[in-house]
């Protein structure tokens, strides 16, 4: 296979790629709903193995019935949303006491925004160099939140790697990230999102020989809620550990931040690849549900592919003199924090928070007449031409000694 990205684009080689082949062998989309409807019927009647008994028992009128009791006959998605709005969301964040009614709802909808971002036709797919992925997930950052979310670029969407880049290191033997989806819920005045991490791993799906990548959904609205397949639990030797998993949902929650802060920050430049047609088994040999629709690859997707070109400003490092040294040091990606006046829009340092504006006399922030944007700076390197490059070993625990 090409390991061109573009390449790959045009040619419907990438991971999404295949994903979406062995989604069209699976179920139809009404029956893989239905089933995780069934499921938080399940979890609302205990999620015991004699629930799940009671609800095999079901006739199909019986089933019927039960979901319309329990407000499951729409998406699940918007089955969550009155959930956790018939309990004081957006006057209130849920507690505790209230998760028992909506967790299940909240769990179904996960896993089924998980399916939906693969699989929808409007699902914008985003590529991004792994190397670039490494430095943004490293970032510093705070966690995100559904409010943010709601000004996604794009509804929803996936941020595929060109390779499978690792986090959490620390934790086991890490976790291996083949791409990150997006879907914004809700409304300004309720603001709800789901964020879904695809690890590099498959499992096997029940009866169709095909495969499902493994995941970790995060939903954000009201509370926090995080869905994690077993298959994943498998991979990353967790078993049954509350520690470690509210450790790599932490991690997860930074990680979705500086990925959402990257996808809409001003200075990246987006190069919009149009695929050629699929090439797709005939109507006889495709899978029943499928039969007479176009393939999921058929479909005319615009992949963004984010380049690692900076438009610095012109002259921008050309006057400054080569350094005595006689290598070159790579500089990471990071990044940068710009504060403004909300009154008058001059920019205004960040550690003079709570202090006058030079043009305007207000007193900007620390949380009044503030904004603040970010925007991502690419690595460079800095050193003579022709030098060879040399790896610096950054300790970022050292302190200078004060003398």
């Amino acid at each position: 296979m090409n390991s061109d990205p573009v390449h790959r684009a045009k040619h419907h080689q990438l991971w999404i790629d295949k994903v979406r082949t062995d989604l069209d062998k699976w179920s139809p989309p009404a029956d893989i709903e239905l089933c995780l409807k069934i499921d938080t019927l399940i979890l609302l009647r205990g999620g015991t193995s004699a629930a799940l008994d009671l609800v095999r028992t079901f006739s199909p009128q019986r089933l019927r019935n039960e979901l319309v009791t329990n407000d499951l006959t729409d998406h699940l998605h918007d089955a969550a949303l009155r959930a956790i709005r018939a309990h004081g969301y957006p006057q209130r964040e849920l507690t505790e006491t209230d998760m028992p009614a909506c967790s299940a709802k909240l769990h179904g909808a996960v896993n089924w925004c998980t399916y939906e971002i693969l699989r929808c036709p409007q699902t914008q797919v985003m590529l991004l160099d792994d190397r670039t992925a490494r430095a943004v997930a490293d970032s510093s950052n705070d966690q995100i939140t559904a409010a943010e979310l709601q000004h996604l670029p794009h509804n929803p969407c996936l941020i595929e790697f060109y390779r499978p880049i690792e986090i959490v290191g620390d934790i086991k033997h890490g976790v291996r990230v083949r791409a990150v989806g997006f879907k914004s819920l809700g409304d300004a005045a309720a603001p709800a999102a789901v964020v879904c991490f695809y690890l590099d791993y498959w499992q096997p799906a029940p009866q169709s020989g095909a495969r499902l990548p493994t995941s970790l959904g995060f939903w954000y609205g009201g509370c926090t809620c995080a869905t994690m397949d077993n298959a994943a639990r498998i991979q990353m030797g967790l078993g049954s550990d509350p520690v470690l998993e509210q450790k790599i949902s932490d991690e997860c929650k930074r990680i979705a931040r500086n990925l959402w802060d990257f996808v809409t920050s001003r200075s990246i430049n987006y190069d919009r690849i149009k695929r050629k047609s699929a090439r797709h088994l005939p109507d006889r040999e495709r899978p029943q549900h499928t039969q007479g629709l176009r393939s999921q690859l058929d479909r005319e997707v615009f992949h963004l592919y984010l380049t690692r070109e900076v438009s610095r400003a012109e002259g921008e490092h050309s006057r400054q003199l080569p350094p005595p040294w006689g290598y070159r040091v790579e500089v990471l990606g990071k990044f940068h924090h710009l504060v403004y006046c909300g009154k008058c829009g001059d920019l205004h340092r960040h550690d003079l928070l709570g202090t006058p504006c030079r043009k305007c006399g207000e007193i900007v922030g620390p949380r009044a007449n503030v904004r603040i944007e970010k925007s991502w700076h690419h690595p460079y390197v800095v050193g003579p031409e022709g030098a060879p490059v040399k790896d610096v070993v950054r300790d970022v625990h050292r302190r200078k000694v004060r003398r």
